[in-house]
């Protein structure tokens, strides 16, 4: 799942999924519209506290789909 949807689905801002993933609002911003990927241990808290729904896949996903 990518993580701009995973934050619509949960009803999430910026700011506190930044709280949770440890990281800027403005890193969850770039990241959530694919102009960013997370580093690895970023990526490891999105997994941890999305439950595994959102993974380094995803990012890339974001990341192709946002340079097309």
């Amino acid at each position: 799942m990518l993580l701009r949807d995973w934050l619509i689905e949960n009803n999430l801002t910026y700011t506190a999924a930044a709280t949770r993933f440890g990281c800027s609002r403005p890193a969850v911003y770039y990241y959530a519209i694919g102009r960013m990927r997370p580093g690895a241990q970023i990526c490891a808290n999105i997994m941890r506290e999305t439950g595994g729904e959102v993974t380094a896949d995803d990012h890339q996903i974001a990341f192709m789909q946002a340079q097309q």
